[in-house]
C-alpha cells in the first residue's frame, strides 16, 4: 500500500486543489488529487498520468514539461532549480519502483517511449526516444542515443539501454546497446542488446534473407 506524505512538500509553491482539478479539467489524469504536489510552473501534456505520491517541483527561472500519455507512477520525484530545463517525452514511463529527475541549472531530457525505472537521473542528460535505465541505478552526464521502444521486435534499433545496479557516470551509448552493470558503471563492458535477445535477432536475420 502506498504511503501517502503527511506533509505537503514547501521548497517551491504547489497548486491547490483547485489547480490540480483544473489540471484535471485539462486532460491530466490524476486518479487522487489530494494526494499530488505540483508546481504550477510545470506544464502537463493532456493524457499524462500523474499516481499518487507524485511530486514535480519547478522553481521560477526553470521549466518542466511532460509528454501526452506519459506515466508518472508513485513516488516519482521531478526537480527543476536554477535554470533547470526538464522534459519528459510522450508515452515515457517514470516508474513503478521510483524515479527521480533532478536538474539544477543544467538540461535533463528524456525523450518519447522510454522506461525508466528505480532510476536517480542527475542533469545534464540526454536521453533518446526510446531509451531505458532499469535499475536501481544513479545515471549523470549519460547520453544515450534514441531508437525504437524498448519492446521492438528490432532490437539492434531500440533505444540505447542501461540496467543493473550501481553509478553510471558520463556513459554515451549508441541505439542498440547496452551496459549491463554492477556498482561502477565505467567497468562494465558495452554490449549490444542482440546479444540478450538472441530469438529477436533469430527472426531479424530470417527477416532480411527473405527480402
Amino acid at each position: 500500500m502506498t504511503r501517502i506524505p503527511d506533509e505537503r512538500p514547501t521548497r517551491v509553491p504547489f497548486l491547490d486543489r483547485a489547480g490540480i482539478d483544473a489540471l484535471a479539467a485539462s486532460g491530466v489524469v490524476v486518479p487522487a488529487p489530494d494526494a499530488v504536489w505540483v508546481s504550477g510552473r510545470a506544464r502537463f501534456a493532456a493524457g499524462a498520468v500523474l499516481h499518487p505520491t507524485v511530486v514535480v517541483e519547478c522553481d521560477g527561472t526553470s521549466s518542466v514539461i511532460v509528454g501526452e500519455g506519459a506515466v508518472l507512477h508513485p513516488g516519482t520525484r521531478i526537480s527543476a532549480t536554477n535554470g533547470a530545463s526538464v522534459r519528459v517525452g510522450a508515452r515515457t514511463t517514470l516508474g513503478p519502483g521510483g524515479c527521480t529527475l533532478v536538474a539544477d541549472g543544467e538540461d535533463l531530457h528524456l525523450g518519447a517511449d522510454g522506461r525508466y525505472r528505480m532510476a536517480l537521473l542527475l542533469a545534464p542528460g540526454a536521453f533518446g526516444d526510446g531509451c531505458q535505465v532499469l535499475g536501481p541505478i544513479e545515471a549523470r552526464a549519460c547520453t544515450l542515443e534514441g531508437g525504437d521502444p524498448g519492446d521492438s521486435p528490432d532490437v539492434a534499433s531500440r533505444g540505447a539501454l542501461l540496467k543493473g545496479a550501481g553509478r553510471a557516470a558520463g556513459i554515451t551509448l549508441r541505439r542498440g546497446q547496452v551496459v549491463n552493470g554492477a556498482g561502477d558503471f565505467r567497468r562494465a563492458p558495452v554490449e549490444e542488446q542482440t546479444g540478450y535477445h538472441p530469438q529477436f535477432s533469430a527472426l531479424s536475420a530470417a527477416a532480411t534473407s527473405t527480402r
